[in-house]
């Protein structure tokens, strides 16, 4: 948890009314504000009413009229209090201690046997949950409060959830939906018999022909990362002479194509000898390739971190073993030997088609010209940086998924690090990724020493003016490495993330720099240089075959069977 003035000693409900007491250390409360937040900023509701003596506050929230009138929504909610910097509330510590509670003999042997702190915090704190039923009894309407540990936050939060049926439709809605359903089937339907028709004939059509190459992908919009440097090193062979090659992309899995692209991607996949892959893509898994077409996956992500594909088994959201997303791939090309099991479980092919000949886009990071065009175009966009320490930080994504995806930006404190910047000639750039909803909020004031650059597409650039990365969960790391540069983990959420997503290593044993757990470890590792990059040099070694800006070469002679 942050390090907070803020603690939360008593919080209880009075019918639909619910309490929070407690008291603060060096914040003056007369000059400060009171709110609940959601993580991702979305909602912030202020109390009904707050009470102030000294150092101690008391607040009220009617659950049932705080939101303009209506009632508290479902969500999870922080307490916070504003004076000149968000100050996050945490519960006194006796709430998390077995022997606060009157447990029976039962619950303390369940209590005992949950493996992580965080579940047992929330074994605990359900013992204060409130459940509201319609009528005192009902089953499908229940409006729960629940005070909980937040696992992806490792903060305390309020968890607000309302149970209920979804609305009845009348007789024209319902008609609507299931014209709606039936023209959704069909529409499906007949987009899949055309696209498969398409692809056999093109395949029937083209058996013989053994000059084409199609690069593709349905999560980038146009020719880059692996891709690209596949791309530059055929030209570079002149096989573009030999092969005609084509290029379909999308933004987006969920983005809709052009209707041109519609007739040409089954075509080009039915007619291709060779596809190259960077992804996960969905329109190729039930494709009945010639035994002749190679698929080649350049998969996006340098070395094997978090577990993808096959490997999350029995984890939310993953794969299992029927599934045919990735069996397909007749080639795959990853960064070591290290690797080589890994994928083959990722994606359910055999370690033999798995080869270690680097990965293409880290060619970039032992070409000094490249190295130096990154810079100049970086400095080219943020002048001011130029000549300055430069702190990237580059953190995955919290979250779901693409629609649920958030960064908890309350656990940066950008004053302390605008006084750091200030102080040492540094800026902080803010490189978030993609699927963040939520945006960072910076102070005018601290424009000039924190800058947001989540527009700024090529993130190898910011990397070569990097001079310290803070990451966390992020593969970048393999890339940044290769730089030999210092590294910060601020992975406060840990516990959390082992369990939900997983790791194929060690987290503590692979990072090849030091781990902070709270923003202020974290700024005592800036302040102090604390990075401990001796650990670099073993990471290079065990995850890197070749340290030689070679890879794109090995790859295209590989599948080209061209001669050493």
């Amino acid at each position: 948890m942050m390090k907070t003035d803020v603690i939360i000693t008593n919080f209880y409900l009075e019918r639909v009314q619910l309490y929070i007491e407690g008291y603060v250390n060096n914040i003056d409360l007369k000059s400060s504000s009171f709110y609940i937040q959601n993580p991702t900023e979305k909602i912030s509701l202020q109390p009904n009413q707050v009470y102030i003596e000294n150092s101690k506050f008391k607040i009220r929230i009617n659950t049932v009229n705080i939101n303009e009138g209506d009632f508290l929504p479902a969500s999870r909610y922080l307490l916070i209090v504003q004076d000149t910097k968000k100050n996050i509330a945490q519960l006194d510590s006796k709430y998390l201690n077995p022997q606060f509670y009157d447990l029976e003999e039962n619950e303390i042997e369940s209590y005992n046997k949950l493996e992580s702190e965080n579940q047992k915090n929330n074994f605990l704190l359900k013992k204060l949950e409130v459940k509201f039923r319609h009528g005192g009894v009902s089953k499908n309407y229940i409006y729960t409060i629940t005070p909980q540990i937040a696992r992806d936050l490792n903060e305390f939060i309020i968890n607000i959830s309302f149970k209920k049926p979804k609305p009845k439709l009348n007789y024209v809605q319902s008609k609507k939906q299931n014209i709606r359903k039936r023209y959704n089937k069909n529409s499906f339907f007949i987009r899949d018999f055309i696209f498969k028709s398409l692809f056999t004939i093109s395949k029937i059509l083209n058996k013989k022909r053994r000059n084409t190459v199609l690069f593709t992908s349905d999560s980038r919009a146009q020719l880059s990362g692996n891709l690209k440097f596949v791309f530059d090193k055929m030209i570079e062979k002149n096989l573009d002479r030999k092969y005609n090659i084509h290029f379909i992309f999308k933004r987006h899995v969920s983005e809709r194509r052009s209707f041109i692209n519609k007739i040409k991607f089954p075509i080009l996949l039915g007619k291709a000898n060779y596809i190259f892959l960077d992804d996960y893509h969905p329109m190729l898994i039930n494709l009945k390739f010639r035994k002749d077409q190679e698929i080649i996956q350049v998969w996006h992500a340098v070395g094997a971190f978090k577990t993808v594909g096959y490997s999350r088994i029995g984890k939310k959201g993953g794969h299992f073993y029927h599934y045919k997303n990735h069996r397909y791939y007749t080639k795959t090309f990853v960064a070591s030997e290290h690797d080589v099991p890994i994928y083959g479980e990722a994606f359910g092919i055999k370690d033999k088609n798995v080869i270690p000949t680097g990965v293409p886009r880290t060619d970039a990071f032992f070409d000094e010209n490249y190295r130096e065009k990154g810079k100049n175009r970086v400095y080219s966009k943020y002048p001011n940086i130029k000549n300055k320490k430069v702190i990237l930080f580059a953190p995955t994504f919290r979250g779901n998924g693409h629609r649920t995806a958030f960064y908890p930006f309350f656990k940066i404190d950008l004053d302390r690090l605008a006084k750091y910047a200030l102080e040492n000639n540094a800026v902080i750039l803010f490189k978030m990724h993609p699927l963040i909803q939520n945006k960072i909020q910076i102070p005018q004031k601290y424009e000039k020493y924190l800058i947001d650059v989540h527009d700024y597409s090529d993130i190898n650039d910011l990397l070569f003016i990097t001079d310290l990365l803070i990451s966390d969960y992020s593969s970048v790391v393999y890339e940044y490495a290769l730089l030999q540069k210092p590294m910060i983990f601020y992975a406060f959420d840990l516990e959390d993330y082992v369990a939900t997503r997983d790791f194929y290593v060690n987290y503590t044993d692979f990072v090849p720099g030091k781990i902070v757990n709270n923003f202020t470890e974290l700024m005592d590792a800036i302040e102090n240089e604390d990075y401990e990059t001796y650990k670099i040099d073993t990471f290079l070694n065990k995850y890197f075959k070749f340290l030689d800006g070679k890879a794109s070469e090995r790859l295209v002679d590989n599948v080209f069977n061209l001669p050493n």
